[in-house]
């Protein structure tokens, strides 16, 4: 093999090692472990945590991502609850899945393992037929073995009501013999993803 061959292919087995190292990876969400938690507020006083046991969802190179969440998944900690909520809230037989979609205001470049950085990022949540637009920060830290740790540095607020659950709730306020539950839900994200 002539010189110029060798340095040809050494420049093409140096390319597809940083190709292979993530440069312009995908990552993929890791449920076992990745959260979703909300909280919901009854009595006025009342905060419970709950969460969202089924999630899925991807990050490419260029900052683009997506999470689905099953949201016959829910855990409340309490049975009759979850179904209640499956049944009288979420109606998951016709509304199975929640998607929140989006992407990094600024071009992505996934930290390095121990870095950790604050991405601004637009959001679309589209859930019980309705999209609505969300901006936040979230904080992105670098894993071993090429993977990124993805978090809310604050809790979106999220309108139940204007997400059309209200008379879900009334519902399940009635069921339940409460005096109120707030429309207020803090939802917050900590969410693992694995470089494909």
């Amino acid at each position: 093999m002539n010189l110029s061959k060798k340095i040809t292919m050494s420049l093409l087995a140096s390319s597809l090692l940083l190709l292979s190292n993530g440069v312009y990876a995908d990552w993929k969400l890791n449920n076992e472990a990745s959260s979703l938690n909300f909280v919901s507020i009854k009595k006025n006083t009342i905060g419970e945590v709950h969460r969202f046991k089924q999630l899925a969802g991807t990050i490419n190179a260029k900052g683009e991502f997506n999470t689905s969440i099953s949201l016959a998944s829910v855990d409340t900690k309490v049975a009759i609850r979850d179904e209640r909520m499956n049944s009288m809230l979420f109606d998951t037989a016709a509304f199975p899945k929640a998607e929140i979609s989006g992407n990094t205001v600024n071009p992505f470049k996934a930290p390095n393992a121990g870095e950790a950085k604050t991405e601004s990022v637009k959001l679309q949540l589209a859930i019980n037929g309705k999209k609505i637009e969300l901006e936040t920060k979230l904080r992105v830290v670098g894993l071993g073995k090429q993977g990124l740790l993805v978090t809310t540095i604050e809790p979106l607020l999220l309108d139940a009501a204007a997400l059309g659950y209200g008379e879900g709730l009334d519902k399940l306020r009635d069921i339940a013999q409460l005096p109120s539950i707030s429309t207020v839900v803090p939802v917050t994200l900590n969410l693992v993803f694995d470089q494909q």
